[in-house]
């Protein structure tokens, strides 16, 4: 049935088309020349990168050299989010610069250097900053340097690196963290928790998972939300993107990760499983566009943010940092 239906209307067409005068066929006129545009020219394009000096020729993200690159992706976009603006679902940290970092270690480096870059700060390099957080050293060797470390947990940078770093840093504060130094046995998940074993020994997390579904940061709440925007975490972290500050975090990807969230969008609907977050990545070597920039949906990172392989216990659970310039 259905094939004499097509058999028909194609016969139909081709009448009218060959009794149709050909003048009488109205020309196609061309696209404007503003639409006529490379894919390159609209949207693949690069940041103004922060330049540095490369620590390790062999390593880091830096010798891809823009290898991967591929401005006819048919698998990513890549649009332009160093020019992009925040609209009525974008929150964005606008003109953020990036750096790909120099070694395979210093992730916690050069995210804290891109933060301190974007807020004005550019005076310190990469290594600068892993010398004055012991980042990847050797523990067992007195007065070892930077790239060193030959154990687990020495390998890269710890939430307590980062926070240390900051709080000393002059003209800097930390404003939140997962980071704890006076917690107690209450604070820690345990048996009773009826948790995960391997969460076991950790910090509870700062975040309940049903913040991201509510207007509380509670297990127990019972004020869930319409619009995913409207949730504790989402009002949270959006607080702190307006405000020009990135929000810091460890997590799974590589086998333990440092990326700075500096974007949100809610792609203009109510629900929690389109939202997209906006990485400002010092290891961009998957998405065939080397440009700083990385996304990945808000939910699944939330149940994702953790650090099991390089973090020690207890600050394996949503680590996290958020500074800000200190003002008088």
């Amino acid at each position: 049935m259905k094939k004499i239906s097509l058999l028909t209307l194609i016969m139909a067409l081709g009448v009218m088309t060959g009794c149709q005068n050909q003048n009488e066929i109205p020309a196609i006129e061309p696209l404007e020349e503003e639409v006529v545009k490379t894919v390159s020219e609209t949207v693949k394009l690069k940041p103004d990168f922060i330049e540095g000096e490369d620590y390790d020729e062999l390593g880091g993200a830096d010798s891809y050299n823009f290898l991967g690159d591929n401005a006819t992706s048919r698998f990513y976009v890549n649009p332009d989010f160093y020019r992009l603006k925040s609209d009525e679902t974008l929150t964005l940290i606008e003109g953020f610069k990036t750096m790909q970092q120099t070694t395979e270690w210093s992730c916690g480096n050069a995210v804290s250097l891109m933060t301190l870059w974007n807020m004005g700060k550019t005076d310190l390099t990469e290594w600068d900053i892993a010398l004055a957080m012991g980042s990847s050293v050797d523990d067992d060797t007195e007065g070892a340097l930077p790239g060193s470390a030959n154990n687990f947990h020495e390998y890269g940078t710890t939430v307590e690196d980062m926070y240390n770093f900051f709080s000393n840093l002059e003209g800097f504060k930390v404003l939140e963290t997962s980071y704890r130094a006076d917690y107690t046995e209450a604070d820690l998940v345990s048996e009773e928790d009826g948790a995960t074993p391997s969460n076991i020994g950790n910090l509870k997390p700062t975040f309940s998972s049903s913040s991201l579904y509510a207007s509380e940061n509670s297990d127990d709440t019972e004020a869930w939300v319409d619009d995913a925007k409207d949730s504790y975490f989402v009002t949270w972290l959006t607080g702190h993107l307006k405000a020009g500050r990135p929000v810091m975090v460890e997590w799974g990807d590589w086998d333990g990760h440092w990326v700075s969230i500096i974007g949100y969008d809610n792609n203009g609907t109510p629900s929690t499983g389109d939202d997209t977050l906006i990485f400002a990545d010092p290891y961009d070597t998957s998405d065939h566009w080397q440009d700083g920039y990385a996304i990945f949906p808000l939910e699944r990172f939330f149940y994702m943010w953790q650090d099991r392989k390089v973090a020690p216990k207890p600050y394996q659970l949503q680590p996290f940092i958020v500074v800000d310039k200190v003002t008088e």
